[in-house]
This record gives C-alpha cells, structure tokens and sequence, in this order.
C-alpha cells in the first residue's frame, strides 16, 4: 500500500510537471493562458469592504413605520389597454414581453426598499438584474474565480413599483396563473455576531467571486422582515406558445447535461467510469463498490425517468462554457458536444477535452443525482407505478463517491499534506475518507474536499459542516436561495457562478437558465399524488388510517424469509444455507393506497378534522417564519446563529450570512427521508415538533444532544432509508470509527489526526472504538475560532427551539404538515 502512495505521488508530480510544461509551451501563443496559471488575487473579503447604506436603510425604516395592509389591485392594464377590473368579469391575457401595470393599493415601496414578490403561478418575476461574469480557472492552484468582464446578463422583469402602481414584464418563461403581489416590510437589520452594535452587511452574491480590487463591490444589510401580506389571487390566461419548448430545452439541462463536472473531476484524478464498471475499491470497507449501496445512486430505467435522462443528447453550446482549458493547454476547451448516460440516473457522459489528456468522454453528475427520488406506490388505478421524481432530495446520496479509488486513480484533497486549522496548527500528512464516508446521507458538505490553504472559496476549514440537499419541487417563489440574502436572486442566480465543490463550472447563460428555470416552474406537477400517498403513509404507520377512514383491518398472508445456519460439511467447512421461506399472517388497513390515492385525503371527514384542528397549531406555533401568501410556506426570515442554533457547525454561507433562513416546507413526509433541518440531523417531523426535543434534560433531547451510548432508534419512517455503514441513526449520537496505526506513516494515524483537528469530535470513556460529535462543547465554545467573534455566540440548547405547545397536539400538527 505504501508503495502505491508513492507511486500515486509520482504521477502527481508528473502531471503537474506535465501541466507546468504545458502552460510554458502556450507563454508563446498564448498569454491568456499563461494567465491563468495562478489566482491573480483573493476573493473579496466582506468584513472590509461593506459598509451600511444609511440612506437606504432610512427609507426601509419610513417605509416600514407605514401600516402593513394586504395589497389590493384595482384593475389591470395590458400595453396600456386596461384588461381587467375589480368589478369587471373579465379574464386578463399575459403574452411572454407585455408590459403590465397593475393599479390599486397598498403595494408598498417595491423589491428593495420592502421585500417584495410578483408570482404568475409558479413563476416570480424577476426583481434584479441578473449578470454572468466571466470564470477562469488558476490551472496551478485548480480555482476557479471570475474577472470583472460581463458576458451575459438577464434583465429584470420589475420596470417600477409605487405604492399605488406597479410595472413589470411578463417574464418569457410563464405558463398560468394565478397572479398574486405580496408585500413585507424591512424592519430593521440583523446585529453582526462579529462587531456587535453594527448592521451585518453581505457582499453581493452576484460578484463575490470577482479577483479585481478595481471593481467596486456593492452590499447590503441582512433585514429584518415583517410578517407576509399578499393580494387576493387574480386568475389570469397565459398565451406562450414557446413554454413547451423553453421546458423540453430545460429538461435536457436537468437530467442530460453533466455541468462540466466530468471533466473538473477528470482532472483531479476521480475515475467515474470505473465507479460504475464496479471497478473502484472501498478504501474503508474493502471490496469493489455497488455504487447503489454506497451512495445512493439510482439506475436508469426508461419510463421511470424522463427519455431526455436515457437518451443521447446533443447540446449545439454547453449551458455553462468550462472555464477548464483544453489539451496541454494548448486547444481550446470544448464548447459543445454529445452527451450520453452512463447507465445511472443524474450521471452523464459529456464530450470533452481534458488538459492532461485531450479530448474524450466523461462522466459528471447533475441536478438528477441529488434531487431525484425513486418512489414507488399504488396509482389510482390500483397499477403499481415507480418513478424518479425530479426536485425531491435522494435521501441516498451521500459523499462516499469521493473516497473510491483505483489502482491509478485517487481523488485530488482526499490524501494530502496540509495546513491544520488555526486551533491545531501545522503542516501534515491527512486522509479524509474516513471521516467523509461517514458524512450522513442526504447531505453534501461544502469544504472537505478542498485543501486547506489552495485559495478557493471553499477551502477545507476543519468544520463539520453537513448540509441537506433541499427539496426543490416548489422552490421558484424564494428570493434567499440556499440561504443566502436576496442579492443571491432566488433559484435563477444558483446557477450564474456555482461553486466547484457544488460541482458546476462556469457561468450558465441567460438563456440556458431561463429554460432551466421553466422547467423548474414544472416540478410541482406530481405535487398532489405525493402528499396523498405520503399522509396514506404516515397515518398507516401511526395506526390512525382505519380510525380517521372508518375503514377495516383485514388479515393477509406473507412470506418471511428466515436466515438458516451454514451447514458443516465432512471436510470440517460450512456450506451457506438457503433461507427458509415461512408464510405468516398479519393485520392490514383494507383501505389501499390507490384507493386513498383515487378518493383524496379531504373526502374522510376525520382526516379532515385532523388536518384542520392541525392547521389551527400550525398557525399558532409555526406561523411566525412559515407562513406566506405565495403557498411556499415561508416568509424567508433569517434567523440568526444565535437564535436558531445548527447540530453540526454552520457551512460557510450561513457564516457569511450569520443567520438561516426560515425554510420552504413541501412533501415533507418525502423530504424527512433525507432527513429535517438544515443539517438533517432530525429523524422525522414527529422528533422535530415534540415538545420533548426543546426540554432540555428530557429523554428526548438527552438522545439527539448528549454523549451516550447508541440508542441506534428505528428509521424515521417506512420510506427513510437505512445507507451504508448502517453506525450512525439519525435522532442519535454521531459517531466516526477510530482507525488502528502502528506509526505516524500509516493511513490509520492520519486518518485519525484528520478527524481530531475538527474541535467538536471527542473521545468518550466507554468507547474506544468511535470518536462522538460533542454538540454541547460546539453550542458552547463556537464563535471566535470559527467566526472570529469576540466570544462564543451563545447557540440554543436545541438547534430550531420551537417545537408544538403541547405533546397532546403533536400528531393533529404533523399530520397537517404531511399535507403542505
């Protein structure tokens, strides 16, 4: 083994020495890329470049001491031509580019002065100008970064806003209605955790990653918002004959586009085809790798996936031009190409042209692999019916796809040499795979794979910091995407300069992005069958189906397959015996899942009383962050550090933003398989409303947040799944194995010092064997490492500390939630 690291070194060394010969060679066709051999800078630093714009701020703070009054429109005119009255009964026709002015009351003093929205069904209109950078990539330091040069833009939609007029253009991605204006006033800003006393300001998200200190960044304060008051909805007609188009091209960039990530992962040494030729090694449980066991991928089946996830798809231009360049640096990168599927869902092979080995096809992944979720249930029909759904979290999908390796192949971060972190200093030997392999599933974690000290964004920080894939199929009316401030400008901006370890490379265009975004205004479409089959579900699992249904138990037969005892042979061996198939009976809900499915929850008059008598607690307990007017279930309050607390520590975006934003809740009972709250650390919706997980010392809370030994409880549902290595249960203690090491030389002592640099692993007295997340030394001592605050921020004794009034009122509230 040792032998093969320093082989592994040498070719290394050779590539970059080949890659170092490259970038001399093209000095003499080419300074631009001579260019790009290094960062030219650091990223800008927001600590020392904002400021609080003291003018702004005084007229949020005029506009919020007006009276907040649900926005009332009186009639709506179309290119001038009034379409619609309050009192007329008349339908109003958008075409995509018409100028609508919207005329009444209380709209309040817009986007930026208020917080403000304009949704067409599922489409918000635009309230910034969305503006696409050009990206390079440091091919030395392998960062990608953008330069001050504008290479697309996609205009706004709002052209003016009054508080009795309103003017917008029907964005060219809309497809129904209705149209709804909701209004939130800026009532203050949230007090930096760093400089007490002060605003805490935010760097735009749109230039954040600009190396020029020419460029004049702008910035914004993190406001306070008001509760949401929204207009009564206005049914409108949409006539955009190039909708389907818009949708077929985004589905395409969905399911069939790899995001440049085949070749970013070729270059740092990730095999991806031997990945799913089985070919790879399991550096931490031996063997060759089921890349569906490991990490949650998902085959490709035609009919369970769209024909575009199947299918050989040709892009005439790539949606993101890689920044990446080509052969020896010398060839240009490509542009466009054929992509095909690899065989599993979200994994695509793209044509491209590598700069170590020209060009070829390679393997990426894309939006599929992590937001697509393999269902099957009953249809109304009584068929069986298994599908991918697109925007669900894959509860499966975890980071262990970074440690697989070959005998050539390791990916570039997992074993290296690097700086610790400011609280265990100095440069040594480390490997990550042990503690990345058992990065919960459902989660991504943003830094660990980078290095520490190579300049990115997101270089390795030595905190834990899990984050969990989100449920997007109702994401569009969100303005503070992963919860980031507005400047972030909602779903549309996620895309205009991603970050490497979020896996896109490059800047999408406009209209890439705008087909993107159509098609993502279309997830919601299967929305209603999973919510009825989810509460089907959970009521059957919490014995409330036949009492709320009124409909009985019946007796049914099944086969149980029993393990059996290998069998000694006469040699002295044992022979493994087939198991024993014993049919037994059990107690059923005759009432079936498509007959649910078919009828609808809201035809049981005792499911509806729950669900209501819910609501009402919903409202009461929940309200304040998760209520809007827009059907997303949030109102997008930040919630800083301090107040809503994290299990594991804060990624670098909550850190810059110091807070959390309130999140949007849909088909939670699909969305608690990955996991609840941002981290995912909680079990189902039941742990995260009982009143028990938010007392501190009851049995409830001494599981999730106290060292222990492992309670190991049951899945969160029948749906949550059980990934490998089945160690870690959610609602439970977080544990890493320890590895055994005979010297400093050996993988084992790295991989433990690796795991000791992170503060909040510990060792405890009655396990040797695991090192324990310690979350109370984390909400204790967090702050002035991590944040550099003057102390620690004081996080609550339970992350999210608002749980229902009462236990006797938990099962009526989840139940509601079931139906979001």
């Amino acid at each position: 083994m040792e032998n093969q690291i320093h082989l592994d070194k040498r070719r290394s060394v050779k590539g970059r020495t080949l890659l170092a010969v490259a970038i001399s060679l093209a000095s003499a066709y080419s300074a631009n890329a001579l260019a790009l051999s290094k960062l030219p800078g650091e990223f800008p630093h927001q600590e020392t470049l904002c400021a609080t714009d003291l003018v702004r701020e005084a007229l949020r703070a005029e506009s919020a001491n007006q009276a907040l009054v649900q926005p009332s429109i009186d009639s709506i005119e179309v290119n001038g031509l009034v379409s619609w009255t309050r009192l007329g009964t008349e339908t109003p026709l958008f075409q995509s580019g018409d100028t609508v002015t919207l005329k009444g009351t209380h709209f309040g003093a817009g986007v930026d002065i208020d917080f403000s929205k304009i949704m067409i069904g599922n489409t918000r209109i635009l309230e910034t100008d969305l503006r696409m950078f050009d990206q390079k990539l440091a091919t030395e330091d392998q960062v990608n970064y953008e330069t001050d040069e504008q290479v697309d833009e996609w205009p706004k939609n709002i052209i003016s806003w009054s508080d009795n007029e309103i003017q917008f253009r029907v964005p060219d991605h809309v497809s129904t209605g209705p149209l709804i204006v909701q209004v939130q006033k800026r009532i203050g800003a949230n007090e930096s955790l760093i400089n007490p006393g002060e605003a805490h300001n935010v760097i735009d998200a749109q230039t954040s990653r600009i190396m020029d200190d020419t460029f004049i960044h702008t910035c914004d304060v993190v406001s306070k918002l008001s509760d949401a008051t929204a207009s009564t909805p206005i049914a409108v007609d949409i006539d955009n004959p190039g909708f389907s188009e818009l949708v077929r091209k985004g589905r395409e960039i969905y399911w069939a586009y790899d995001y440049n990530i085949g070749v970013a992962h070729w270059v740092r040494n990730l095999d991806w085809k031997a990945i799913f030729d089985y070919r790879s090694k399991d550096p931490i449980a031996g063997g060759y790798v089921d890349p569906a066991k490991l990490f949650g991928a998902v085959k490709s089946v035609r009919g369970q996936v769209p024909d575009e996830a199947m299918d050989d798809v040709y892009f005439d231009q790539y949606p993101m031009p890689t920044p990446i360049p080509g052969f020896l640096t010398l060839a240009p990168a490509k542009f466009a190409g054929n992509t095909k599927d690899s065989g599993w869902v979200g994994y695509r092979s793209a044509e491209g042209n590598a700069p170590y080995s020209g060009a070829g096809e390679f393997i990426g992944f894309n939006c599929a692999s992590c937001h697509g979720y393999q269902i099957s249930y009953q249809g109304a029909d009584g068929q069986d019916i298994t599908k991918v759904f697109p925007g669900l979290p894959n509860p499966g999908w975890s980071m262990k796809w970074t440690v697989l390796q070959t005998i050539t192949k390791k990916f570039k971060g997992i074993y290296e040499k690097e700086e610790g972190p400011a609280w265990a200093p100095g440069k040594s030997n480390v490997a990550k795979d042990m503690l990345i392999y058992h990065m919960p599933a459902g989660a991504g974690e943003h830094n660990m794979v980078r290095i520490n000290g190579e300049g990115s964004h997101t270089d390795n920080d030595y905190q834990f910091s899990p984050i969990a894939i989100p449920n997007v199929t109702n994401y569009m009316a969100i303005r503070r995407s992963l919860s980031h401030t507005e400047s972030y400008v909602g779903f549309e901006g996620s895309y205009i300069h991603s970050e490497e370890p979020d896996g896109a490379q490059g800047a999408m265009r406009k209209a890439p992005l705008e087909a993107l975004t159509a098609y993502m205004t279309t997830l919601d479409e299967s929305d209603d069958d999973l919510r009825q089959v989810g509460l089907y579900r959970w009521l059957r699992d919490n014995d409330r189906l036949t009492v709320q249904t009124e409909t009985p138990l019946v007796t049914e037969s099944y086969v149980e397959m029993i393990p059996q005892p290998a069998k000694r042979q006469w040699w002295g061996g044992y022979k493994k015996q087939p198991d024993l198939a014993v049919t037994k009976t059990r107690q059923v809900p005759a009432l079936q899942e498509g007959q649910f499915l078919a009828q609808g929850w809201q035809e049981y008059p005792k499911v509806a009383a729950a669900v209501e008598r819910g609501k009402e607690v919903f409202e009461r307990d929940c309200g304040a962050c998760h209520s809007d007017g827009l059907g997303a279930n949030s109102n997008e309050k930040m919630v800083r550090l301090d107040e809503v607390g994290r299990f594991f520590t804060p990624t670098i975006y909550q850190k810059e933003v110091e807070s959390v934003r309130a999140t949007f809740l849909r088909d939670m009972y699909w969305t608690q398989s990955r996991g609840l709250l941002s981290d995912g650390h909680v079990r189902n919706m039941t742990d995260l409303v009982d009143p028990a997980r938010c007392e501190e010392g009851s049995p409830l809370y001494n599981q999730y947040y106290t060292l222990h030994t492992p309670v190991r409880p049951e899945p969160g549902s029948a749906d949550q799944p059980i990934t490998a290595p089945d160690l870690n249960r959610k609602g439970d203690v977080f544990r890493v194995p320890k590895s055994k090491y005979l010297t400093k030389l050996d993988k084992g002592y790295k991989r433990n010092l690796f795991i000791e640099r992170h503060k909040y692993f510990s060792e405890v007295e009655w396990d040797d064997n695991n090192y324990y997340w310690d979350y109370q030394k984390m909400r204790q001592q967090y702050g002035p490492d991590e944040m550099g605050t003057a102390g620690p921020i004081g996080m609550p004794a339970t992350p999210h500390p608002w749980c229902a009034g009462s236990s006797a009122e938990t099962a009526d509230l989840v139940q509601f939630v079931m139906t979001l």
